[in-house]
């Protein structure tokens, strides 16, 4: 080798060393720079509630200075949407949830709305849902909800710093025009949807803590008694789609356990679950279980068999 290439080596291997040893220094620095990836979008269970609530909030369209925004507070914290909802136009500002992540704020000019013309714009549009269902996802208005703020909240924005253990006042609501009794029975059907959404969330936040096998089975099991009283719920709905595509994604994976334990939450709730259940059993299969995974199948027809008698 010659005296030249000798010197270009010996630089080669001093700045093999430096570079070496910055890493060494930074283990970290790439890892930084690693772009984040985009929430996911708001589900169709979702986008229906959220549209059902303008149709509910706007019968008759919006009109000027009136606003509607669904608001993506996954990485929001107290203060940021304390910002965005102090800001937002409207003489009164509701807030409703019609997803965990997903919130509709809505501005109008007036606090009063007439049920009935609500009711009208329900039965001539065959693509909106139910109309009383869309009164689960009330949160309440602007200065019902501006206390929670008083309390030290830490981490992301959650459902349940604004969701009060009291059913928020509906007397915003015009009742001008309806009969009594269907009055009535609307107000009950309110607060029960009002009612069933307290039970998701007392699921999610146990779902949230679920450090052993006990925590997990109290959040499935709110969730189960929420959906057998208001399966459409859009925060439940929302939550078992998500549950839904983590358990296809772990199976997709190789992760088994994972993907079972997903599907197993699924028919737990809904033990018509038919999806859920053919996941559970292809699950078993993989394991090399493939009676078990029939029998999984058959009780599900079962089941159904049964529940269907019972109509």
């Amino acid at each position: 080798m010659t005296r030249r290439a000798r010197v270009l080596a010996a630089v080669a291997v001093v700045a093999l060393a430096a570079a070496s040893a910055a890493l060494a220094l930074a283990p970290g620095l790439f890892r930084a720079a690693k772009p984040k990836l985009p929430l996911p979008p708001p589900g169709e269970a979702v986008k229906a509630a959220a549209a059902d609530i303008e149709a509910l909030e706007f019968p008759s369209g919006r009109g000027e200075g009136e606003a509607a925004e669904l608001v993506d507070v996954g990485e929001m914290d107290a203060a940021e949407f304390r910002r965005r909802l102090e800001a937002f136009p409207g003489k009164c500002v509701r807030l409703w949830m019609p997803g965990e992540r997903h919130w509709l704020l809505v501005g109008r000019r007036e606090a009063a709305l007439p049920l009935a013309a609500a009711l009208e714009r329900f039965a001539a549009d065959a693509g909106l849902g139910s109309l009383v269902g869309a009164f689960a996802s009330y949160a309440g208005s602007r200065e019902e909800v501006m206390p929670a703020f008083e309390e030290k909240l830490e981490g992301k924005v959650v459902p349940q710093w604004f969701v009060t253990r009291e059913v928020p006042r509906f007397d915003w609501i015009d009742f001008a025009g309806i009969d009594d009794d269907i009055a009535d029975e609307t107000r009950a059907e309110i607060r029960s949807r009002q009612v069933v959404r307290r039970l998701v969330l007392e699921g999610n936040i146990a779902a949230a803590k679920a450090g052993d096998e006990k925590t997990l089975d109290d959040a499935v099991d709110c969730w189960r008694r929420a959906a057998l009283r208001n399966s459409a719920d859009p925060i439940l709905v929302d939550r078992l789609e998500r549950l839904a595509r983590n358990g296809d994604t772990f199976y997709r994976l190789g992760k088994v356990q994972q993907a079972m334990k997903c599907y197993e939450t699924l028919i737990a709730v809904h033990p018509n679950d038919d999806a859920a259940r053919a996941g559970f059993a292809a699950c078993l299969r993989r394991l090399g279980k493939d009676d078990l995974a029939a029998k999984v199948l058959e009780s599900g027809r079962r089941h159904s068999w049964e529940t269907q008698g019972e109509k």
